[in-house]
């Protein structure tokens, strides 16, 4: 019973206690002659039984509206509901050159079949060799079985100006294999790569950017990727596009860094918390003597300085370990430590988990 009814029938009973009392005061007072002692006592029953009932029915009137004022608190800032997944279609390619199509026409296939495959690949501590996070790779199967690789199609989906789809369906699988993490694997970071053509296209973007806000929670745990030429010719559009995802929580890695004197602070006012430099690199540079050996120290502590963090990939071999370990790197990635895996084997199975 809420405040209201409750409110509406104590009234009716004071109402109803009151109209007895004064019936009696009335039968009372002529069954007396009037006599003044039992008027007096029937009248003082009779005016505390009005005060109380404006007392009761004051409070639960205050009651009633402070309970709906509540209600309407609740119902303001309730959690909006969650923006449904969009859905993404890779719609075919005109203007291209029958290279391109043909690739292109078994991308489109791979996509509307299904037959996209999330492959990651471990990224460790140093020395400890734990593991941190994890980089995400795409693998396309075609109708026979062959794979078709990222070097395989990439250059002709941006052409053609369908890499957006690509990059959307990989962060789909990204955001289901964390969402189907065993315990083991439940608070690692998955890195993606992205095209810039992806944040530019209007389209695109907004198809990402649903993704993104359908799984907010996740801000913490996915990482996207660029390349540093690709950074370094961002659109305006793009780089007004980055900030909007970083505002949302998500952090920025760059690869393929050919130099250490980048501007590292400007990079971190972007959200840009991991670099990666090659293994070759580092170790070229350090070789090089005590100039080489400054300047890889110089460049660790430039990103220190401005909180992010190195991370040296395509570290093939143990013999490079005690070189990289020399230099005081803190993370490592590369076939060492484990090559791209099929993500399902780091995922729990649903119906596993329903059953359970």
């Amino acid at each position: 019973m809420n405040f209201r009814q409750k409110s509406s029938r104590y009234s009716g009973a004071v109402l109803f206690t009151a109209g007895i009392a004064g019936a009696i005061l009335l039968i009372a007072s002529i069954a007396t002659g009037f006599e003044l002692e039992i008027e007096i006592w029937l009248a003082t029953a009779l005016v505390v039984s009005i005060i109380l009932h404006a007392r009761a029915g004051f409070a639960l009137s205050r009651a009633q509206q402070e309970l709906e004022m509540l209600r309407g608190l609740v119902e303001k800032f309730q959690p909006a509901k969650k923006k449904a997944q969009p859905e993404l279609a890779f719609e075919p390619a005109t203007d291209v050159n029958e290279s391109d199509a043909t690739i292109l026409g078994e991308v489109q296939d791979a996509i509307e079949n299904d037959r996209i495959d999330l492959y990651l690949q471990p990224i460790v501590s140093l020395p400890q060799r734990k593991l941190r996070c994890y980089e995400a790779f795409s693998r396309l199967r075609k109708a026979d079985g062959d794979v078709l690789r990222p070097v395989d199609y990439i250059d002709a989906a941006e052409r053609a100006n369908r890499i957006g789809v690509i990059d959307n369906m990989i962060l789909l699988r990204a955001v289901q294999a964390l969402r189907q993490f065993d315990p083991i694997n439940n608070q690692h970071r998955i890195f993606c790569n992205l095209s810039p053509a992806t944040i530019f296209d209007h389209d695109f973007f907004t198809r990402f950017t649903d993704y993104l806000d359908a799984n907010e929670d996740l801000a913490h745990r996915l990482v996207f990727e660029f390349t540093y030429p690709a950074v370094e010719m961002m659109h305006e559009r793009v780089r007004t596009n980055l900030e909007s995802i970083a505002k949302r929580g998500y952090a920025f890695s760059v690869d393929h860094i050919r130099r250490f004197d980048h501007d590292w602070a400007a990079l971190r006012q972007k959200n840009f918390r991991f670099v990666k430099a090659s293994s070759a690199m580092l170790l070229a540079e350090s070789n090089a003597g005590e100039e080489g050996r400054k300047r890889v120290h110089q460049f660790k502590q430039a990103l220190y300085d401005n909180g992010i963090d190195l991370i040296v990939e395509k570290i093939e071999y143990e013999s490079q370990m005690p070189h990289i370990l020399e230099l005081g790197i803190d993370y490592g990635q590369g076939a060492l430590f484990g090559v791209p895996q099929v993500a399902t084997q780091f995922m729990t199975d649903p119906a596993q988990d329903e059953a359970a």
